[in-house]
């Protein structure tokens, strides 16, 4: 039986300040992203899948491991998938991704206006998105499939021999390789005799603190794993500078922003009687939203740990505990909008990432979304990331949720 397999890939980078991009950016130019309302109802769907598809992953992870999940890129490559969905599989994409209501066209008009804005949108702050389908030669690809993901997502779109598995898995790898500026070097390890199709997203971000840490201020410092172990690691520190802050019960809130401050990453810092899964469990995208709009500006002194670390996982049992069961069922699986054949289904969904964190910029994200607004002030001006945390990088006109993640560990670097 043949199988459609779906891969997705990201990447953050951010530790040069200088744009990766062909076109040299003028350094004052920053725009304000206008979106319709459609797009704007698109992006909280997005939101609330990515936060729920983030709780599915952490519940399963090992204690001490680090996480990093991209949101945004998750649901650009299942949306080129689901342009293929047809029937309950279909139904099933819509409810998991949160697409209910939407059509097909209105998800496409919005994930392109939403795409082409965050690419322009700050000069300080290196934003690619890609996408790509491989597909064997001989398999018959219905043209409406392709020509719609090229338009609205511009697919890169090649048939490859697939009975020359390594240099069709070579072409694959290398795309990635290319695309994620040679942090995620392989995305496939072996191309199956089963394998049809393979569906690719990238996301490359490189953003410089808008407040950089000084260098000579980095020094080794305690950090407090929830383990009860004291580890030694290098820390920056930031001089009080206005930062927006806000409190709950469970954590502290930081945003620290990026080049012109249309994106920022957010920290969620557990109150010491919490613990990083607690915050988790309580996200939500309304939740997210008040909070956010509780944040104040206060001078802060910021200690925060650098930290590296990639992150791999398959998607499909989160995938398969939000609902979207048909898709991977070679009896149920229904993806006649890719081809005219009727055994195709997904055999993977596999995410990469890396980040690292320096103090130039970074190159990771975290989303939490906290149900509990309440803000409050605490005695010393001193935010100080000496335990485990969460975090988001999100965009701020939209409220795009680019990467979620958490740290356990500084010094693990998987």
């Amino acid at each position: 039986m043949k199988t459609l397999s779906l891969f997705l890939s990201i990447a953050l980078l951010g530790l040069s300040p200088q744009s990766c991009t062909n076109t040299p950016v003028d350094d004052s130019a920053v725009n304000t992203i206008e979106l319709d309302i459609k797009s704007q109802q698109l992006i909280e769907g997005d939101n609330a899948f990515g936060l729920e598809l983030f709780k599915a992953v952490n519940a399963s992870l090992e204690e001490d491991k680090n996480l990093m999940l991209s949101p945004l890129s998750t649901s650009l490559a299942l949306a080129m998938t689901y342009n293929g969905a047809e029937g309950n599989t279909k139904s099933q994409m819509e409810e998991t991704l949160h697409k209910a209501g939407f059509s097909s066209q209105e998800i496409n008009n919005a994930y392109q206006q939403l795409v082409a804005a965050l690419k322009s949108h700050d000069s300080k702050v290196d934003l690619s998105i890609a996408n790509a389908i491989y597909h064997r030669d001989d398999f018959q690809v219905n043209s409406n499939f392709i020509s719609t993901n090229q338009e609205y997502y511009q697919a890169e779109v090649e048939a490859l021999n697939f009975n020359a598995p390594e240099a069709s898995k070579k072409q694959v790898n290398e795309w990635v390789n290319d695309q994620t500026r040679n942090k995620i070097e392989k995305i496939i390890d072996s191309v199956s005799p089963n394998d049809v199709m393979y569906l690719l997203n990238a996301i490359y971000f490189n953003g410089e603190w808008t407040y950089r840490f000084d260098k000579d201020q980095t020094e080794n410092r305690t950090f407090y794993t929830e383990g009860g172990n004291e580890l030694q690691v290098p820390s920056m520190m930031l001089e009080e500078v206005p930062l927006n802050y806000a409190s709950t019960e469970q954590f502290e809130l930081l945003e620290l922003p990026y080049g012109k401050e249309k994106y920022s990453m957010l920290i969620f810092l557990p109150n010491k009687n919490h613990s990083t899964n607690e915050v988790i469990a309580g996200l939500g995208s309304a939740g997210l939203n008040e909070l956010l709009g509780n944040l104040h500006q206060r001078n802060l002194k910021v200690y925060f740990p650098k930290f590296e670390f990639a992150f791999e996982t398959s998607l499909q049992d989160a995938l398969n505990t939000l609902g979207m069961t048909d898709a991977f069922s070679p009896m149920l699986a229904d993806f006649s909008g890719i081809s005219n054949r009727s055994d195709l289904f997904l055999s993977e969904v596999k995410h990469k990432s890396y980040i690292k964190v320096d103090e130039k910029g970074t190159e990771a994200a975290a989303v939490t979304s906290v149900t509990v607004g309440v803000t409050s002030i605490g005695a010393e001006p001193v935010f100080n990331v000496n335990r485990p945390f969460v975090f988001a990088i999100r965009e701020k006109d939209t409220n795009t949720l680019l990467f979620l993640g958490k740290v356990n560990n500084p010094l693990r670097h998987e």
